[in-house]
């Protein structure tokens, strides 16, 4: 048998989805399943989406345009005026889902060999993403203790080599729930603009933010030059699976680059495209809403953790993530026995354990991600379940 790539072999597998089949065996048996592990939220997607999607005039489904449905484009550009930034449609190119753009981003500022700064946690994809495209990430390690801020100037300035392309930030974090401050995101403008490197800006979360203003990298003209952005519709429509995203730059050179590959994969989904016209021309009607609701459930989640001896968090800025480091050795160990084992009333939990979150080898192994995506009567419940989980599971291991 031939044996498959290298880059094959390296991909890890999604520590978010890896744990399915356990999940469902125990479904299989009757057991509810508390699901914190995916962002995937119970959030309906907006009224307005059907009601585009049913305007739909044309008998056929065609291939989109390379560049996008022009009028889909110019409605992601109406979007971003929202908070003051004016691009034209060569600015902007729609993807299947923000994963696409981030994928096109990395093949646009690397080759096989190049190095990207990233802090660590990060989004697990980068890391299979990277690891596809032959790219090193160097990562700079956050911490919980310190709200997971990022490190002194000179500190990130260290890690640059001869090999560095860019610094990626995700803003607002996925998977810690943090937002960037003013000073922190002018500091890596600041770096990137001395060191003629690209910053990639991931905000798919932009809009899902607890006491302070949605911000873009676009908002500071010294980082257009340099910048590229990714979005999505899934997280601020509440609509993950309608694989739509979108990549932008005020750089000619890097947009170029995007069409062409965007030439190769064909076209974004057509349908899709057209029924987000409206909700893209108006997003607060949509996005205020969604963000109040999280907010909600954050409170419950932060609240009950608080409460939970040993647990040490910190209160999320944005997104609808929480990271938690536990009284344990091993979250992975703990998730399988919160699948396999324990039972609450026939109930238990699934959470993402935080070790593939990271780079470097060791870190995280005590952390898990929380997805606050259900309604506050379920996280109620659900925090209930897990701290008796929690405390079943040290329980078992301090007899041993």
């Amino acid at each position: 048998m031939p044996k498959v790539s290298k880059r094959a072999d390296k991909t890890i597998a999604s520590p978010i989805r890896k744990f399915l089949p356990l999940a469902l065996e125990a479904e299989k048996k009757g057991v509810h399943i508390y699901k914190l592990n995916v962002g995937d939220p119970d959030i309906p997607v907006p009224a307005d989406f059907w009601k585009g999607l049913r305007s739909y005039k044309f008998k056929g489904v065609g291939y989109a345009p390379s560049p996008g449905i022009r009028e889909h484009t110019q409605a992601w550009i109406q979007y971003y005026s929202t908070f003051g930034v004016k691009l034209e449609v060569e600015n902007l190119l729609p993807t299947i889902g923000c994963a696409e753009a981030i994928m096109l981003s990395l093949l646009v500022m690397c080759d096989p060999g190049d190095e990207l700064i990233v802090f660590e946690p990060l989004y697990s994809s980068y890391k299979s993403f990277a690891t596809m495209a032959g790219i090193k990430l160097v990562p700079v390690t956050l911490k919980v203790e310190d709200n997971f801020e990022l490190p002194s100037e000179s500190f990130i300035r260290d890690r640059i080599t001869k090999k560095t392309k860019g610094i990626v930030l995700v803003n607002p974090n996925n998977p810690t729930g943090t937002v960037l401050t003013d000073k922190e995101i002018r500091m890596v403008v600041r770096i990137v603009k001395s060191k003629n490197l690209f910053l990639l800006s991931d905000e798919t979360y932009r809009e899902i933010v607890f006491g302070v203003k949605p911000r873009s990298v676009f908002q500071y003209p010294e980082a257009r030059k340099f910048g590229i952005v990714v979005d999505s519709v899934s997280k601020k429509f509440s609509g993950p699976g309608l694989r739509i995203g979108s990549i932008a730059s005020f750089n000619k050179n890097i947009m170029w680059a995007i069409l062409k590959f965007a030439m190769a994969r064909l076209s974004a989904p057509t349908l899709e495209q057209h029924a987000l016209i409206p909700l893209l021309k108006h997003p607060r009607k949509y996005t205020g809403p969604i963000t109040a609701e999280y907010k909600r459930r954050k409170n419950v989640v932060y609240s009950a953790l608080k409460k939970i001896p040993g647990v040490v968090c910190r209160e999320p800025q944005g997104a609808f993530y929480i990271m938690a480091k536990l009284p344990l050795e091993n979250a992975e160990d703990f998730v399988r026995f919160m699948l396999v084992k324990f039972r609450h009333n026939n109930k238990t939990v699934m959470v993402t354990p935080a070790e593939d979150f990271y780079i470097t080898k060791g870190k995280g192994r005590s952390e898990i991600r929380i997805a606050y995506v259900l309604n506050t009567t379920d996280l109620n419940d659900a925090m209930k379940v897990f701290g008796a989980g929690l405390e079943a599971y040290t329980r078992m291991k301090s007899r041993k």
